[in-house]
């Protein structure tokens, strides 16, 4: 009896140690990650992609989890884009590898979430984001027109100060369109008789075209004809405020 004991006792010891192991080393090392890889792709197979990707996330090397979780993270944002949702696709890209497809798609996001701040006209937050866009990218020629187009709504808004910090923005390649939409707001503001807005108007545009003496000649019958029109209408004042301003001796 004694000696059955014992045995009892040593194999309740060994099965003891058995199922530790099992508990703490088997399972956690060779089981658990099994499931958890299963898990994953299952969640991945079920479109949820950001569980997905923390779960691949979670086990580290564990065969190709890595690369893995970069596809569930790619698979989420490419979701969130198609949504309108361009900040939660940023984040996700930023975790979805460097590969060039990705960083194109990142180069999207940041360029649709620009465009999204301007149209609110949030020069800086839009700025920001125009910034993160990889040298390089095709997305970088299509900046200028976003920003002329807020420069445009401000100037319709009489905010002259704040489409000139717009437009400074612009490439070279802009400038001239910018020197004609000067020019637009300066006739406009003639018309209404504001010489001293029309000047600063026309001055801008002078700074920006790249045939001044074009310009000069185009100011300068814009003031004229406003001359002649203000004469016309008795308003001597203004014809000569109008005619001061022209460069060439035409009045």
């Amino acid at each position: 009896m004694r000696r059955l004991f014992y045995a009892l006792i040593i194999l309740c010891f060994v099965l003891v140690i058995a199922i530790c192991g099992f508990v703490f080393y088997y399972y956690p090392a060779k089981l658990r990650p099994k499931n958890d890889y299963r898990d994953a792709s299952a969640l991945l197979q079920s479109g949820e992609y950001v569980s997905a990707a923390l779960k691949f996330e979670s086990l580290g090397d564990y065969s190709d989890s890595a690369e893995r979780a970069k596809n569930a993270w790619r698979a989420a944002a490419d979701e969130s884009f198609d949504a309108g949702d361009f900040a939660k696709a940023r984040t996700y890209y930023l975790k979805a590898g460097q590969d060039a497809s990705v960083v194109e798609k990142l180069d999207a996001a940041y360029y649709q979430m620009g465009v999204k701040y301007y149209a609110e006209n949030e020069r800086v937050e839009g700025e920001n984001c125009f910034s993160c866009i990889s040298s390089g990218s095709r997305y970088l020629a299509l900046l200028d027109p976003v920003r002329i187009s807020c420069g445009e709504r401000f100037l319709e808004e009489d905010d002259l100060e704040s489409a000139e910090k717009v437009f400074s923005l612009c490439g070279e390649a802009s400038r001239d369109d910018i020197a004609d939409i000067w020019l637009k707001k300066g006739s406009d503001l003639l018309l209404t008789g504001d010489t001293d807005g029309a000047g600063d108007c026309f001055a801008k545009a002078m700074a920006y075209t790249s045939d001044r003496d074009a310009m000069t000649r185009v100011t300068d019958n814009r003031w004229y004809a406003a001359g002649i029109a203000a004469g016309m209408a008795g308003d001597e004042e203004l014809a000569e405020k109008c005619f001061a301003r022209m460069s060439y001796s035409q009045h």
